[in-house]
C-alpha cells in the first residue's frame, strides 16, 4: 500500500466510524493527517475532516483549534510541518511526534 493509498484509508475506516465511535473516528483522522501533513491539498483536508468531526461533538475548543490551524496546511508548500503530529488540539501545532510503527515506511 502507498502511503496515499493509506492517506484515503484512514479516512475511510473514520467514516466507517461517524456516529458510532467518536474516539475510534478521530484516531483515524488523526493518522491520516499524519500521512498526509507533508502534501498541500491531504494536509488542508485532514484539518477540514478533523473540524468536521469536532462540529459533529460538539467539541468548540477543537473546532477553534482547527480553525487555527487550517491556515498553517501552508506549510505543507514549503516543506514546513512537524512530523508525526496529530493535528488536533491534544498537541502543540509545532511540536513533533514520535510516528506510529506502521506509518513509518510509508512515511520514509
Amino acid at each position: 500500500m502507498t502511503r496515499k493509498q493509506a492517506f484515503w484509508q484512514e479516512q475511510l475506516l473514520a467514516r466507517a466510524q461517524c456516529g458510532h465511535d467518536p474516539a475510534a473516528e478521530l484516531r483515524h483522522l488523526e493518522r491520516a493527517h499524519i500521512l498526509g501533513q507533508g502534501y498541500f491539498s491531504e494536509h488542508l483536508r485532514s484539518h477540514l475532516w478533523i473540524l468536521a468531526w469536532a462540529w459533529r461533538q460538539r467539541d468548540w475548543a477543537e473546532c477553534g483549534a482547527q480553525l487555527l490551524r487550517i491556515p498553517g496546511s501552508l506549510g505543507s508548500l514549503v516543506g514546513i510541518y512537524p512530523l508525526g503530529n496529530p493535528g488536533t488540539r491534544r498537541v502543540s501545532p509545532l511540536s513533533p511526534q514520535p510516528l506510529p510503527e506502521d506509518l513509518q515506511a510509508l512515511l520514509k
